[in-house]
């Protein structure tokens, strides 16, 4: 992992892409939702907030096709840029009226437009820089820089936050992140050569046989996991804010951020050092399974133990992260590198599906539930149950190690 970052000068470049990139946008997500719930009150607010999150990438399958035969690098410096426009301005409006959060919704949602394109544009990139062996030691690296600086914000946030939290400052402080991400994408260069500037004269073409690569494929039922993985999360990311908020204080919710990105920063290591060695398709099936176990847990311990609580969030953010890597690995492995956008790109229109129902779900039951842990004890159930019938599909099980799965899978 430390042989590629020394050699490889454009990995270097994009690695602090991500990173800034990284920090400004999950301080922006991760605390968008909290502060709805706090200034307004109304559980139907974070749950538009949460729609209108996942929403955009409904369309996904319709930007893969213009990121596989355009200019990655300029897609990215567009889209950072747009993001830094919006952020700065969220952090200089008024939010305590009716306005306010009709401005925030507006916000969530062009911010969310940008990242349709800036998502799969650096997840295509990374397989033209980096050699196909490499790629999930790159894809671990780039978790582990992310949350390694998300850490030291947060506990920055945590220590320096007391009392009420100003969330203007938030936004302006994740505006910064995303300039600094911008800086890095000018010193990107362009490797996809002529091809890159081809006409979309062939888009319907492209888009199926992107459809039809994934149906004739074991994609099509990880896709299927992470699509009924996607929707349970949503439902329980929609009402985190105001179950945390409830039994530990909006001031701790900063700290089980902060626990969320230790888990994830161990996941990283963890991919990177041991993903290679084990068969995918077990480590799918137990990654899922534990992780509905480590979700009923967490809903049982945070109301009377924070400790607990915080343990389990770290180790229910490191499975979900070793499930993301894999996910995102297989998605750059399998198809042809002129292919990888418009398959990750599909793959996130299906997610974002499930995760626009979730969010709406999510909030019409914050409201209709006695008891906010049951939703995270149903999830837990869901997970469980997705990880023991993901035993039964043959091309799932059967999965090799990821140094032995390449573009002939």
């Amino acid at each position: 992992m430390l042989k590629l970052f020394k050699l490889n000068k454009m990995f270097r470049i994009l690695l602090g892409y991500q990173f800034f990139s990284a920090i400004g946008g999950a301080m922006f997500s991760m605390f968008i939702l909290l502060s709805i719930h706090l200034i307004y009150g109304n559980p139907i607010y974070t749950g538009i907030a949460g729609f209108l999150m996942a929403a955009p990438r409904i369309a996904s399958f319709a930007v893969g096709p213009i990121i596989d035969r355009r200019n990655k690098v300029a897609i990215m410096r567009l889209t950072t840029f747009l993001e830094f426009l919006v952020l700065g301005l969220l952090a200089f409006t008024p939010l305590v009226d009716q306005l306010g959060v009709m401005f925030m919704f507006a916000v969530i949602f062009i911010y969310n437009i940008a990242a349709l394109f800036e998502n799969p544009a650096s997840t295509a990139y990374l397989p033209q820089i980096v050699d196909e062996d490499g790629i999930l030691q790159a894809n671990s690296l780039i978790n582990i820089v992310a949350m390694a600086g998300g850490v030291v914000i947060a506990a920055v946030l945590f220590t320096s936050l007391a009392g009420e939290i100003n969330f203007q400052f938030l936004y302006g402080f994740s505006a910064v992140f995303i300039a600094f991400a911008f800086l890095f994408s000018l010193l990107l260069k362009n490797i996809g050569g002529k091809k890159e500037d081809a006409a979309t004269h062939n888009y319907l073409q492209d888009l199926k046989n992107g459809a039809s690569f994934i149906r004739k494929n074991v994609l099509l039922f990880v896709i299927i996991a992470v699509v009924a993985i996607s929707f349970g999360g949503e439902i329980a990311f929609i009402n985190r804010p105001m179950f945390l908020e409830y039994h530990v204080g909006a001031q701790n919710y900063i700290l089980f951020v902060v626990m969320g990105l230790v888990g994830g920063i161990a996941a990283s290591s963890l991919v990177s050092s041991l993903g290679s060695k084990f068969k995918i398709g077990s480590l799918i099936f137990i990654l899922i399974l534990l992780a509905g176990v480590i979700r009923i847990v967490f809903a049982l311990v945070v109301p009377v133990q924070m400790i607990a609580g915080l343990a389990t969030a770290a180790a229910y953010a490191a499975v979900g992260t070793s499930v993301g890597i894999i996910f995102q690995s297989l998605i750059q492995k399998i198809p042809e590198k002129d292919m990888v956008g418009r398959i990750d790109t599909m793959a996130t229109t299906f997610v974002a599906i499930a995760a626009t129902i979730g969010a709406l779900v999510g909030g019409f039951l914050g409201s209709a539930v006695s008891n906010i842990a049951y939703i995270y004890i149903w999830q837990g159930i869901g997970y469980a149950i997705l990880g023991l019938l993901l035993i039964f599909v043959p091309s799932i099980r059967k999965l090799p190690k990821m140094k032995e799965i390449g573009t002939k899978e």
